[in-house]
């Protein structure tokens, strides 16, 4: 079905003020007035290109043939980025480490995207394809700015100009054609703020240039998180934002309930876990403990936190061997964890009851939400435990009927049976 409303007049009407927003930052002010640092411009195209490659990959792993159709050629702005990096003197490139996070963070939005909404994708090109349209001014403002002449190091911007004249009807009318329910069609809108957010959030870093340590950082990964430390090496970060995607992949669950905000503690989460790899073993085991059982009483069992831990501690050895070491108190945390909710939930009896509870709700519930029925049992076990709250944490949800089908809800409550009997 065709949505009533054009997708592109909602696109344009949702994201006016924040290209707006965007037009009014700072750094358009310093360019401007001829003060922009190189460092800031480099910083820029670099964060743009992480951008723009994971919107690609992205667009890859969907395999929707109406997503590669809209993105044509045209739209492959890496190599003009790379152009104008290269056109500036390298003497002057440093790492901005606020600037590649904000990057890292809005990549993984797009390929949480690609897993759990592929046509939002849609969004995400218009707000890409769209959102500084260049102009001459702006470039000749960059290249003065640059010291550079004859257009060099502007070539991106330069591009939406000449691409708006050439090829938005195409593009528009792609968009427009594209089959969108209601949903689908406002999920492609937040896609596009999601991505405006994420340009304007690494524009404002650039001027004044934020050159703070990643481990201040963690309101970038979630504003909601409060002060507290988090791992200070981008590439530790990295990991962690794969671990959480595997996660994610693991426990659809955990995206369906909690959402982007559930989706935000869980990097700051993983971050700050990364940052206790300098404590003793002791210490580790206490904080993860502590979390553990918060999040426990929030509806995600202790299991969760296990498999976590597991996930990312296999991504820290990948991406940094040399710390195997300080690493290893993550796996041994597991391990703790493991231990305990096998007190109650052995291995063999967490996957017989996850395999029991599938075979009555049928495949299609376990294709869409996988190892519910393992999640259940593992809040009996921290219930057993003494972990207040923690098995009506996820009862309640998992067995409300206007969410779930009778079948479900009867199958939910046959695991907490059987995983308080010992599986039996």
């Amino acid at each position: 079905m065709h949505q009533a409303t054009p997708i592109t007049e909602s696109l344009q009407a949702a994201t006016y003020d924040q290209n707006v927003r965007i037009g009014q930052l700072l750094f358009f002010q310093a360019a401007a007035d001829r003060q922009l640092a190189p460092a800031s411009y480099i910083a820029l195209l670099r964060g743009l290109t992480t951008i723009y490659d994971a919107f690609e990959a992205a667009i890859g792993h969907t395999g929707d043939q109406a997503l590669y159709a809209i993105w044509g050629r045209d739209l492959h702005k890496q190599p003009l980025l790379q152009q104008d990096a290269a056109a500036i003197n390298p003497a002057h490139a440093r790492s901005v480490p606020a600037a590649e996070l904000c990057a890292e963070v809005l990549a993984e939005h797009l390929r949480m995207r690609s897993a759990l909404a592929p046509r939002s994708l849609l969004g995400s090109a218009y707000a890409l394809a769209t959102w500084y349209m260049g102009g001459a001014t702006i470039c000749e403002q960059v290249t003065t700015a640059m010291q550079l002449g004859g257009g060099a190091g502007a070539s991106y911007l330069a591009s939406f100009d000449s691409w708006g004249q050439a090829h938005w009807p195409q593009f528009a009318a792609g968009l427009n054609a594209t089959p969108l329910d209601p949903e689908a069609h406002q999920q492609a809108v937040i896609a596009a703020r999601e991505v405006l957010d994420g340009i304007e959030q690494l524009i404002y870093l650039l001027h004044p240039l934020n050159e703070n340590p990643t481990s201040e950082m963690v309101t970038l990964l979630n504003p909601l998180a409060g002060n507290h430390p988090i791992a200070g090496d981008l590439v530790e970060i990295k990991a962690m934002l794969r671990a959480h995607e595997r996660m994610a992949e693991m426990f659809p669950y955990m995206e369906i309930r909690y959402g982007m905000k559930g989706r935000k503690f869980s990097w700051s989460d993983g971050g700050w876990l990364v940052s206790l790899t300098s404590e003793d073993q002791a210490s580790v085991n206490h904080n993860v403990q502590w979390l553990t059982h918060l999040l426990a009483r929030r509806g995600m069992p202790q299991w969760f936190m296990e498999c976590h831990l597991q996930m990312l501690h296999e991504e820290l050895v990948r991406v940094r061997p040399d710390r195997r070491g300080s690493y290893a108190t993550i796996a041994e945390a597991a391990r703790v964890l493991a231990e305990e909710r096998r007190a109650t939930v052995s291995d063999e009896a967490l996957v017989g009851l996850d395999n029991a509870f599938y075979e009555r709700v049928g495949p299609e519930w376990r294709a869409w939400m996988p190892n519910c029925g393992g999640l259940l049992a593992s809040a009996v076990a921290d219930d057993q435990a003494g972990v207040p709250h923690a098995l009506e944490a996820i009862e309640g949800w998992m067995t409300d009927p206007a969410r779930f089908p009778e079948a479900w809800v009867a199958a939910a409550h046959e695991v907490i049976r059987r995983a308080r009997s010992g599986g039996a």
